[in-house]
């Protein structure tokens, strides 16, 4: 049973992600269906929470994108890194970083790349440093972010053993930028030059991004200074009791939920974009920003309800096999990666995959200090940001290797994960938690 079932959640997760779109989510509600009827598997719960989370940071990007803040945004990136050329192995993956931090989502990462694979190409640098540490900076970045559906799926499930979202943040933050810059050193020292004759002119690249936002710039100011309200008041009411709204049931006072804290202040935010900015319901929907978000929102649908699923059903050979082969405490981060491999989703590995750890009695302090590893996602380079990057390449430098798993991506995204939960473990023993 193991086996098949491993076998349906490896092929639905491969032909979902080659054939992108909403294509994961039929198929994952397809690979569900298989388990029940073939292997008379009880289904998992559907992930309407990690739906509802999605689907409320879509609606607040799409607004600011609607708004011009997205648009601004890139562009100031974009004037960051034309501003110093030769040093975009090192600014990229840092901007990157940056933005999908503030915009809860590595599919931000998008309106960068090209940006990235240009300016490379014009001085000479070769694309795949910048573009595959980018990729891998993105993931990150995501997973840092305290409106990412990632880091509330992570924080409910700390939080159920006393580990406080100001905590996580104090531990992911830094290890995840620190990963980050070991992998950028050792990037920078890999020694492949351009491919002859692919190098651009050099007097473009110091080239200025064009004015930015000539017209309503301050409505994309606006609706960046709302949208940064909204992650800054997410983290305060969650970390604040004081803060929540409350009510009474039968004479006892009701906190609400922390699960439901960040989709009513993301929805809220969006509102009050929507209003102040006079944005046009009609013209949310239309942008690239909410088109992706939404067919992400589904992709998780699918998959994440299938991998559950696989995990619930599979669980008892789950747990004998981990306590057998990987019993240290340490080794659950192995266990991330390789599911998040599978899996191909950050927020969908850790639903599926904490379970096994709580269940197994690891302590919370090593689950959030393996936190990073849900980020393998590149490991089979099939993910969409990777599928970008490598098309933006025209120099053909960020490619996928003759053995799959040889492709630009690789050595990146391993330092950082690697040195990530290094400095996890590290600030986790050193903060005595």
């Amino acid at each position: 049973m193991l086996l098949i079932g491993l076998a349906i959640l490896l092929l639905a997760s491969f032909l979902g992600s080659r054939l992108q779109g909403m294509s994961l989510s039929m198929l994952g509600g397809l690979g569900v269906w298989l388990f029940m009827v073939f292997l008379n598997a009880t289904p998992a719960d559907p992930p309407f929470q990690i739906v509802l989370c999605i689907a409320a940071v879509v609606a607040a990007v799409g607004t600011i994108e609607a708004a011009g803040g997205l648009s601004y945004l890139v562009q100031l990136a974009e004037l960051c890194i034309r501003k110093h050329p030769r040093s975009i192995i090192y600014i990229s993956p840092m901007v990157t970083y940056a933005i999908t931090f503030l915009g809860g989502t590595n599919h931000i990462a998008y309106s960068i790349l090209p940006v990235i694979a240009e300016v490379s190409k014009e001085v000479g640098i070769r694309p795949e440093r910048p573009l595959s540490l980018s990729v891998i900076a993105a993931l990150h970045g995501a997973l840092a972010s305290p409106i990412s559906s990632i880091m509330v799926i992570l924080s409910g499930f700390l939080k159920l053993s006393g580990i406080e979202i100001v905590t996580i943040f104090k531990i992911i933050i830094p290890s995840t930028i620190g990963g980050l810059l070991m992998a950028t050193f050792v990037t920078s020292l890999l020694g492949k030059e351009m491919p002859e004759g692919s190098t651009a002119t050099e007097t473009t690249a110091t080239a200025m991004p064009s004015t930015l936002l000539p017209r309503g710039a301050g409505t994309a100011k606006l609706s960046i200074v709302c949208f940064l309200l909204g992650g800054l008041a997410t983290v305060l009411i969650d970390s604040v009791q004081s803060l929540r709204p409350s009510w009474e049931i039968n004479g006892l006072k009701t906190l609400l939920p922390s699960a439901y804290i960040m989709p009513l202040v993301m929805l809220s935010t969006a509102a009050s974009i929507m209003l102040l900015c006079r944005i046009a319901p009609k013209a949310i929907t239309q942008g690239k920003a909410f088109t992706a978000g939404v067919q992400g929102m589904f992709s998780i649908l699918g998959i994440a309800w299938l991998s559950s699923t696989f995990v619930q059903s599979n669980k008892p050979v789950l747990l004998e096999f981990i306590s057998t082969y990987l019993s240290a405490p340490w080794q659950f981060s192995i266990i991330l990666l390789s599911m998040a491999a599978i899996i191909g989703s950050s927020a969908t590995t850790i639903q599926a995959v904490f379970p096994l750890g709580i269940a197994l009695g690891i302590p919370p302090k090593i689950l959030l200090a393996s936190a990073a590893a849900v980020n393998g996602v590149f490991i089979i380079p099939i993910y969409p940001t990777m599928l970008a990057a490598m098309h933006l390449d025209t120099t053909g430098t960020t490619r996928i290797g003759k053995f799959l798993f040889n492709h630009s991506f690789m050595l990146p995204g391993l330092v950082s994960i690697a040195g990530a939960i290094g400095i996890g473990f590290l600030l986790v023993y050193i903060g005595g938690l």
